[in-house]
């Protein structure tokens, strides 16, 4: 299987970070493109309706630029550790639910391999609250999946 092109998750975080080096090392080796994708969740914007309506048009802009800004802040950093290493990458940023906007652009895309960042969740607690990312990936994808922990 050659490998041209890697989508890579990324949300800055640690299972994320460790998944970042690894695209990065393996796009190196065989000299492959990187797409590195942040989803913008936006579930924090449904507490919205939770808030008097005198700040709620201000709480919903608030939380827009807030996880804008993050993901920008995500994806510039691992465009620095890419470049470093002399490896080209393109930026892509999603909004919705992280599940479906990884899955609609491992179908959209032309990626050889996907590689993503997973938790160890110890607990079905864990597993619950994270919405178990890695397994509805696994489960919902035809393509080359590698999680990291």
């Amino acid at each position: 299987m050659e490998i041209r092109k890697i989508l890579l998750c990324t949300d800055g975080e640690g299972p994320a970070i460790k998944a970042e080096d690894l695209a990065v090392g393996i796009a190196k080796g065989v000299g492959a493109l990187i797409c590195s994708l942040y989803v913008v969740d936006p579930f924090l914007k449904k507490f919205a309706d939770e808030i008097y309506a005198v700040g709620r048009d201000e709480y919903r802009d608030y939380i827009d630029r807030t996880l804008h800004d993050e993901g920008n802040r995500v994806l510039k950093e691992f465009q620095k550790k890419a470049f470093d290493q002399q490896v080209e990458v393109i930026s892509k940023m999603r909004y919705g639910s992280p599940e479906k906007e990884i899955l609609r652009e491992m179908e959209e895309g032309d990626y050889d391999l996907v590689v993503i960042g997973s938790k160890m969740l110890a607990t079905w607690r864990e597993r619950f609250e994270s919405y178990n990312l890695p397994e509805k990936l696994f489960k919902n994808s035809q393509k080359s999946v590698v999680f990291v922990r």
